[in-house]
């Protein structure tokens, strides 16, 4: 009993002899990693200050661009498609031909008709360019002639007659061919009238004739671009076919829907200011000419269009545009930060403040830019820098190696 015990005694001293060392190994074998891990430097960002500008008061709303005028052009005669002189996007001006129809037909009709026309004013011996006279037709004037003569022999045979020289016979007779030399006359007055109307009912068949002959060429009908074409050599087309849509686009309308609480507020003079996601920075001008009459049932909402000059094309008929009315109040603060330093989440947009050498997300609502800043509301002062580098790999709370601020001296 007396040796199990000192066998136990020893054995306990020999496991605390090597604890101490295993546990320093150990523990030398954990703390080896920790050293030789070495930590990620924070990013270098640069900031900018947040600016503040004096700007009147604006009513932000969203809207449509439209074409000031757009025309389906057709074709006003039938007709085999011989040419198509226009493509989508081409510019035209007004009366450019846009697409030739086969014109043979309509040209020998117009010849035709013109010889129709020659043929009845011969017929009537009237120039071309005289005024219409029925007493110059000859065959009137023979009549007349026929008819003054008769009518002399009448009078001198009464006469005779009265004074018992001739017979009662004799005058009836006299009295009977200057009666039918009247009516021969008159006949021709009506035959010379008829040969008129003649005359003008072929001449009016010249006329469209020729205009047939024109329309086989179909013309642009203002100045513009084309923004559908629908036509093809070789196909026939009938009259009242749409060849082209032509949209006039030097000057576009901006179509906005205002609220019924501030419809009031908009009226015709006030300027817009306008941008689109097609040009990002670029902001365009234009002034509202045109307020609905009523609103809108469904939406209440008071319909109105603004005029935006587009000498450039740089605007297209069916940009989305975000618009902003001057109001003409008293000017008020308003924060910009530089275009660079807006940042997405999701659907919202964000800033990152800078808070010592850390950042912290705002999320601002945006509003008008000018000259490459962005107009922002919400939880940002004045005061405040914000990040203009690496905007969309920041996030909140995380510490960052801060760059001088641009403009710092």
């Amino acid at each position: 009993m007396r040796l199990d015990q000192s066998a136990y005694v020893a054995a306990l001293a020999l496991l605390l002899s090597f604890t101490p060392s295993c546990a320093r190994k150990s523990a030398e074998q954990k703390a080896k990693p920790a050293e030789s891990a070495t930590a990620e430097p924070a990013p270098a960002v640069k900031f900018a200050k947040v600016t503040e500008r004096k700007l009147s008061p604006t009513l932000e709303l969203t809207g449509t661009l439209a074409a000031d005028e757009t025309s389906e052009v057709a074709a006003a005669t039938s007709g085999i498609v011989t040419k198509v002189v226009i493509d989508v996007g081409t510019r035209v001006k007004k009366g450019d031909i846009l697409v030739q129809l086969d014109s043979s037909d309509p040209a020998l009709r117009a010849q035709a008709a013109d010889a129709s026309a020659a043929q009845a004013l011969a017929k009537l011996g009237v120039k071309r360019g005289e005024k219409f006279d029925a007493n110059n037709v000859a065959e009137v004037r023979a009549a007349k002639e026929s008819m003054d003569l008769a009518v002399s022999e009448a009078d001198r045979t009464k006469k005779l007659y009265e004074g018992g020289s001739v017979a009662a016979s004799q005058w009836d007779q006299a009295r009977s061919r200057a009666e039918q030399a009247r009516a021969q006359y008159e006949a021709a007055l009506n035959g010379a009238a008829q040969g008129w109307a003649g005359l003008a009912a072929a001449q009016s068949q010249a006329n469209l004739a020729r205009k047939s002959v024109a329309d086989t060429s179909i013309r642009a009908p203002f100045d513009g671009a084309v923004a559908e074409r629908r036509a093809t050599v070789g196909e026939f087309a009938p009259m009242g076919k749409v060849v082209a849509v032509v949209v006039r686009d030097e000057t576009l309308r901006l179509r906005i829907d205002v609220p019924e609480t501030d419809a009031s507020k908009v009226t015709v003079g006030k300027e817009v200011t306008l941008t689109v996601s097609a040009h990002p920075g670029k902001t365009f001008k234009g002034l509202v000419k045109r307020v609905g009459a009523s609103l809108k049932a469904q939406s209440r909402t008071l319909p109105i269009e603004a005029e935006v000059a587009n000498a450039d094309g740089l605007l297209k008929p069916g940009y989305f545009a975000r618009a902003y009315v001057e109001l003409g109040e008293a000017d008020t603060n308003a924060l910009f930060v530089p275009r660079a330093a807006i940042g997405s989440s999701g659907s919202a947009n964000r800033v990152f403040v800078r808070s010592g050498n850390r950042v912290v997300e705002r999320i601002v609502t945006l509003g008008r830019e000018i000259d490459g800043e962005v107009e922002i509301r919400g939880n940002v002062l004045p005061s405040d820098e914000v990040a203009t580098e690496r905007v969309d790999l920041l996030q909140d709370g995380v510490d960052v190696n801060v760059a001088p601020a641009s403009g710092a001296k």
